[in-house]
């Protein structure tokens, strides 16, 4: 529903951002979708997220893209790639650390199953803020690290 795709975008500006949007959850859910999107435009201006001359109506962009960001399944082929591959893993702060384990033994046994040379890492902090200072720098080292190309191996 068009609510809940809000709500998720909600859920990822405040962990995006580090910040409290301080949106009551009842009374955005009871709310119509217009008066949602003012609602969020509102918190997202009262943060600084936003300047406050941008109207709710220029938030259409950003839900329809996320909306479909949501709904896209992604179906890959078994077999269509064979090289190597990298998958990074991060802590979602809303699961304990037993829900991250399975979350990440889950997301890396389907990846594996679809690349054989898939080398895993865990990175520190969350799906936004390991790419902002200072988890971003881990991520660089162990990317810059993974540069390294041996003796008669391309890339």
């Amino acid at each position: 529903s068009a609510t809940a795709v809000l709500e998720r975008l909600v859920e990822a500006l405040q962990l995006s951002s580090g910040r409290s949007l301080e949106l009551d959850p009842l009374a955005f859910a009871d709310s119509d979708t217009v008066t949602q999107m003012h609602l969020l435009q509102q918190a997202m201006v009262r943060v600084g997220l936003l300047p406050p001359r941008l109207a709710a109506q220029a938030l259409q962009g950003i839900v329809r893209t996320f909306a479909s960001a949501l709904r896209t399944v992604y179906r890959p082929e078994p077999g269509g790639y064979s090289g190597r591959a990298s998958l990074v893993l991060v802590n979602d702060p809303q699961l304990d650390a037993l829900d991250n384990q399975l979350e990440h033994a889950a997301c890396a046994s389907q990846w594996q199953h679809l690349l054989p040379q898939l080398s895993l890492w865990q990175g520190p902090g969350n799906h936004f803020s390991v790419l902002k200072a200072p988890d971003v720098y881990s991520l660089a080292a162990w990317w810059y690290d993974g540069l390294a190309v041996g003796v008669g191996e391309t890339q």
